[in-house]
């Protein structure tokens, strides 16, 4: 005997019923991210000076920020320079205190206190208080530098286009490496000890041992954090802004502090949102660019 298959009653009904649950969500997301967008890509095609006044000049905003605005120039090569630095620094620094306070047998727990506290500090005062460590004359860094002979202590790295970048660096890597040494915790302890025992007993010794066990089983979580400080380093705008504003001389300025000047200072709203959307362009193609070989990686290894 043939059984027909039959629909059963009700449910175009029921499935009915739950898109008009779901109409609120996109109506919500249509208001708060679909609209800016739709928005904010219509204004980056014209040309405006002031409130108000504004003429549409197709994809001049965009050439002009590809090919003539060296200023742009500028802050794209700061921002990758610190992006890629932040990178290497964020996971060697998290990946060592992660290390350092799993060997911990007793007492963990104020530690990972410790390293995580900044992180829940907000960008103004993390930025302040790093300021006035840079400051001249009686700030700590500049003071200690001085005493070893490698900096005037007349002057503050924060104005030397040399290393002003690289100060705000320390102020970031201290503020978030902590994060991501409780992300690698995670993964330490999501580790099987059975692992370790074994090398042990087959003579491999703790920088073998991590090479070949550790790190390859942490690349997940590595992948994790690679991502995140890429996202947020990219976007960067706080600690620039509240500890330098972009100076000396552009030489801290990032794409963020840029756009935000321009929108804001120089009132050249439309440009500003074609340098916004070049940002959105940059972040989504290194996001899935790391995305796609790190995440490869990671599961040909957990495989």
């Amino acid at each position: 005997m043939v059984f027909a298959a039959t629909k059963p009653r009700g449910l175009g009904l029921d499935h009915a019923r739950n898109l008009l649950w779901v109409l609120p969500v996109f109506a919500l997301l249509a208001c708060v991210l679909v609209y800016p967008l739709a928005s904010g890509l219509l204004l980056s095609f014209q040309r405006t000076a002031g409130a108000g006044q504004s003429e549409f000049v197709g994809l001049e905003n965009y050439g002009e920020a590809i090919f003539n605005d060296g200023i742009f120039h500028q802050t794209v090569a700061n921002t990758v320079a610190f992006t890629l630095v932040a990178i290497v620094l964020q996971t060697g620094v998290g990946l060592l205190f992660a290390v350092l306070i799993s060997e911990v047998r007793r007492g963990g727990l104020p530690y990972r206190t410790i390293f995580f506290a900044p992180v829940v500090l907000s960008a103004a005062a993390v930025g302040s208080v790093w300021q006035w460590m840079y400051a001249p004359y009686f700030g700590l860094f500049t003071n200690a530098l001085a005493a070893f002979g490698l900096a005037d202590v007349s002057s503050s790295l924060l104005a030397s286009q040399a290393t002003a970048l690289w100060a705000i660096m320390g102020a970031f890597v201290w503020r978030w490496a902590g994060f991501n040494t409780v992300i690698y915790l995670a993964g330490l302890q999501s580790i099987p000890k059975d692992y370790h025992e074994a090398a042990m007993i087959e003579g491999a010794g703790g920088l073998r041992r991590f090479r070949h066990i550790t790190w390859p089983l942490l690349l997940p979580y590595t992948y994790t954090v690679v991502l995140l400080t890429t996202m947020g380093t990219l976007r960067i705008f706080d600690m620039m802004w509240i500890m330098t504003q972009g100076g000396p001389a552009h030489a801290t300025e990032t794409i963020a502090t840029y756009i935000f000047t321009t929108a804001f200072r120089f009132l050249r709203v439309g440009y500003a949102q074609s340098l916004a959307f070049i940002l959105l362009m940059i972040v989504l193609a290194l996001t899935l660019l790391l995305s796609m070989t790190l995440r490869k990686r990671a599961n040909e290894l957990s495989a």
